[in-house]
């Protein structure tokens, strides 16, 4: 047992105390920030009277969500073609599989699915059904569209990008996150594949499209629905199911790691939260359904959703036209709720016989998978317009223009740049430590938000500063006879010691964040939740640590009275990677060193495989500048040491071909002990 005194027994060294827990620090940051941006626009709504404001309200969300969804062809191809597939017949209905052409080279596999003609004559009235997180091969998506027959609806189905027979080039959390280094939206490819049933849709002699097009589908199926609605007014009825809950739970508070392509970049910051995005879908008639027994889409929650949409619709005169339906069910789309959008749609399309009973099927029958084929040929999908977009984008050239570009990336960074980008240093106990001083600091901008660093510094004579940030930890570099007390000369009498700043950028180090209960999934992942979520906002983790990067070195010139050509900025891994952008940013230093770092954001772009953290895609750099450009236009000396690929392989001998420019000096082996010498050499001689 301790001394019954042994809190009062302090350590000589101590470390300033956190202000808070470093471990949650981004997730609160990251947290508070999109629940303000959500309030903000809830304020907004707070003030609308009249039929009016509501509606033109309503019109600013599409457009604002238009912009953010932008693709060549989504809405309105000029062009598109089909290819006729199979035709099979079977009790109460018949499929027909074909092949569309949603985008330039992007084909979806269709399975059209037909009531019997002799019991429903056609021209059918026509449903689209895009399929949630699945193929359309499972019951959620294939019953349905028996029902829908059996009522005498035409309806299609096809698998969405991802699942199905469109899963290569379209993983959600390999390829969809690509779209956060290139500009663009993965959804795009979700909505563009409903779009385009539409079009096909009413493009058929059998369909009657008098009355528009009604579109339903759950869980990732009912996102496109609602988003469909906002930029199609074909679209005359809709039913989302179990696809959301309010935003303020789910996913910003709740840390479940949701898709890219739900949680594109400034998202939030533009004020599409889920309850916009359900009030700019036109005030079409809405069937929102849920299950009772759905464990995280809970009818609590989906009726604190649907309170802002009833009010909205009320507002402008329509509340008959918004519904709430809760099933007995799970997370799915069951054949009640088939029915209930039957009798939905019966209630507000034309010209269906509204008095007509909901029928159901004879039999319901679960096709094989093979039966619902179309063999896809592979084209463009998220993958491949990656790689097209990294093919297409032109380098930076000029130094100011990357600056510039660069800036943007941070959220309000004229208004820091203005303040000085100020940083305070909490400063812990002093120790001597052969020629240096030792002490660990809490920097600080004076809200709750503070990164840890550690210092040496020689009292007198120094050489000039060296500010390093380790995607490891601060201290990775340090402990154990690190290299960096050889880079300080912590023990060498020759030559003149070096001053060390080695600092915690955001997630890295003691501010690595805790897990939370949803990284339990597979999908799930810290830098999953805080990379997507944090994109929303336009405030990504990366724009954090490289504004973070830049106040640290301005708190070295302020507060240590050190002139910029003294101060070397470098680290390790992905540190590394900042770094070099901060050089750029900052465009007065002394010198840049590389260790083993992220080559190229393009990498993440074009690469089968990446093994870096998904925080890392990050969001708009591609049109800024990429850390190659950013290194060229560096007017002080470079130094790159062991450049990585997507997949963290050393580039060897290619970095030279990669980094290039009239300062800048490339080691194409991975950083070591072997490799340690020339560093500490270039170092000593070149800055």
């Amino acid at each position: 047992m301790p001394p019954k005194d042994f809190l009062a027994n302090e350590p000589f060294y101590q470390p300033p105390p956190p202000t808070g827990d470093l471990r949650t620090m981004l997730r609160r940051r990251i947290v508070a920030t999109a629940l303000d941006q959500i309030a903000r626009y809830a304020a907004e709504r707070s003030h609308l009277r009249k039929p009016a404001q509501w509606r033109a309200y309503a019109a600013r969300i599409r457009r604002r969500f238009a912009a953010a969804v932008d693709a060549p062809g989504l809405r309105s191809a000029k062009t598109w073609r089909v290819r006729p597939g199979t035709r099979k017949n079977f009790d109460g209905f018949s499929i027909e599989n074909l092949l569309v052409e949603s985008l330039p080279g992007c084909w979806m596999n269709v399975t059209v699915w037909k009531p019997d003609p002799k019991r429903w004559p056609w021209p059918w009235p026509a449903v689209v059904t895009p399929v949630g997180h699945n193929g359309k091969n499972n019951p959620s998506e294939q019953y349905p569209p028996q029902v829908f027959a059996a009522n005498g609806y035409l309806s299609v189905s096809f698998d969405p990008p991802g699942f199905g027979e469109k899963t290569r080039g379209n993983d959600h959390f390999t390829d969809g996150v690509r779209g956060y280094v290139t500009g663009q939206n993965p959804l795009a490819f979700f909505l563009a594949d409903a779009l385009r049933a539409v079009d096909y849709v009413l493009s058929r002699p059998d369909v009657d499209g008098t009355g528009g097009v009604a579109m339903t589908g759950v869980s990732g199926g009912g996102f496109s629905t609602v988003c469909c609605a906002m930029l199609d007014p074909r679209l005359s009825v809709i039913g989302p199911s179990c696809f959301g809950l309010p935003d303020e739970m789910h996913p910003i508070r709740n840390g479940y790691a949701g898709c890219p392509e739900t949680l594109w970049r400034n998202r939030f910051a533009d004020g599409l939260g889920l309850d916009d995005l359900l009030i700019g879908a036109r005030f079409v008639p809405m069937l929102l359904m849920g299950g009772r027994r759905d464990t995280v889409m809970t009818p609590g929650l989906l009726r604190e959703l649907a309170g802002p949409v009833r009010a909205a619709y009320a507002a402008v005169g329509q509340p008959k036209k918004f519904k709430v339906f809760v099933d007995d069910c799970g997370h799915e789309y069951t054949v009640a709720q088939a029915r209930a959008f039957v009798a939905w749609m019966r209630r507000w399309q034309t010209p269906i016989r509204k008095a007509e009973r909901v029928r159901m099927p004879r039999k319901l029958q679960l096709l094989e998978e093979k039966d619902l084929w179309g063999n896809p040929p592979y084209g463009l999908s998220m993958a491949t317009a990656a790689v097209q977009a990294v093919r297409k984008r032109r380098r930076v050239r000029d130094a100011a223009v990357a600056r510039r570009s660069l800036a943007k990336l941070i959220p309000n960074w004229t208004k820091l740049r203005s303040r000085g980008l100020r940083a305070h240093a909490t400063p812990g106990s002093r120790m001597p430590l052969w020629l240096h001083t030792f002490q660990e600091l809490s920097l600080s901008d004076g809200s709750a938000w503070e990164l840890p660093a550690t210092m040496l510094r020689p009292p007198k004579n120094e050489a000039g500063v060296l500010v390093f940030f380790d995607d490891r930890g601060r201290w990775t570099a340090l402990q154990q006879w690190g290299w960096l007390n050889r880079a300080a000369g912590v023990f060498s009498r020759g030559g003149r010691p070096r001053s060390v700043l080695t600092v915690d950028l955001p997630g890295w180090g003691d501010t690595r964040p805790l897990p939370s209960p949803y990284d339990v999934v597979g999908w799930g992942g810290v830098d999953h939740w805080t990379g997507y979520v944090s994109a929303t906002t336009g405030e990504s983790v990366m724009a954090m640590r490289l504004r973070d990067a830049v106040r640290v070195i301005n708190f070295v010139q302020r507060v240590w009275k050190i002139r910029g050509a003294r101060i070397t900025v470098g680290g390790y891994g992905l540190g590394a990677t900042v770094a070099g952008l901060a050089a750029c940013l900052h465009g007065g230093l002394g010198g840049v060193l590389l260790l083993d770092p992220l080559a190229e954001f393009a990498s993440l772009a074009t690469a089968p495989k990446s093994i870096w953290p998904h925080d890392a895609y990050f969001p708009g750099i591609l049109g800024a500048a990429d850390l190659p450009e950013a290194l060229a236009l560096q007017p002080a000396p470079v130094l790159v040491v062991g450049a990585r690929d997507a997949a963290g392989r050393t580039l060897g001998a290619r970095a030279r071909k990669v980094f290039r420019g009239k300062h800048v000096t490339v080691l194409p082996e991975q950083f070591s002990g072997a490799v340690e010498p020339k560093v500490l050499q270039w170092l000593q001689t070149e800055v």
